[in-house]
């Protein structure tokens, strides 16, 4: 699209606008949303969702698993599963996981919807992008390689503003909320750490372990305590550090194999 049918499409946009390309067929959600319903249905189906919780350790009990807490809390299941995001070299180093995972930050606040784009825009010239969330947008376009617990670092917001002023007058940047720094979870190939790890005195593979994926790519998580391993015991599959899933289900047999584009990539 030209300049002019870009602004016509979203009135929100500057006269700097030359030019747009219009992706059709796409569609998109609200991540908050969805993993609130995620929640419900594990509920729905008799699991029960742990919050609040900062996991320090998991321990392989043989017959369990039993995520530890900094407050000295403990949560026991048949199974846990590692999805600790840009924390899981933390937990999974002791079953033996050496994928070095590092912590890619990603900066974005949220502004009133009023004078921004109504759909997902993104400036790639500026990379800065928009995500309408109801009726708020998300503001987002800066990534820093760090530690996750760093604080954040305010300038990198400042960036932001400035690299789409000139290209939304309307928008209100003035009204900033929910500053945020999130670390994303990065390897080195850039595809998700998804397999079997090692833990106890008999090196065993037999536990899966995920930490996040890539843009674009395809996303395998696993669900903690989807079934046991056998009359032997229960297995450790992963915990995750902000929140620990309990569920209970039948005894599932085996995980089914690692996704094929991991497969062709490690061969």
């Amino acid at each position: 699209m030209t300049g002019a049918e870009a602004r016509e499409s979203e009135p929100a946009l500057s006269s700097r606008v030359d030019a747009a390309v219009r992706l059709c067929g796409r569609r998109h959600l609200d991540p908050g949303a969805f993993v609130g319903a995620l929640a419900d249905a594990v509920r729905d189906r008799g699991g029960k969702i742990v919050t609040g919780l900062e996991v320090t350790r998991v321990r392989d009990l043989g017959t369990g698993a039993v995520a530890l807490a900094r407050d000295s809390t403990s949560v026991r299941a048949d199974a846990a599963a590692l999805t600790p995001g840009a924390w899981f070299g933390r937990l999974a180093a002791p079953f033996g996981v050496r994928i070095p995972v590092q912590s890619g930050r990603g900066y974005s606040f949220s502004l009133p919807a009023a004078g921004l784009p109504t759909r997902p825009t993104y400036f790639a010239e500026r990379r800065g992008v928009c995500a309408p969330l109801g009726g708020r947008v998300r503001v987002a376009g800066m990534m820093e390689f760090t530690t996750p617990d760093r604080p954040a670092d305010p300038r990198r917001i400042a960036a932001i503003v400035n690299s789409v002023r000139d290209l939304l007058p309307s928008a209100g940047l003035t009204h900033r909320t929910d500053e945020w720094a999130g670390p994303r979870p990065c390897t080195a190939e850039g595809l998700p750490p998804v397999g079997p790890t090692r833990s106890g005195p008999v090196p065993r593979l037999r536990r899966p372990r995920h930490v996040g994926h890539r843009p674009g790519h395809p996303q395998r998580k696993v669900a903690g305590g989807v079934g046991r391993h056998g009359p032997s015991g229960g297995r450790v599959d992963g915990t995750a550090s902000a929140a620990v899933r309990e569920v209970r289900a039948r005894p599932t047999g085996q995980w089914p194999p690692r996704c094929a584009c991991a497969s062709a990539r490690r061969r």
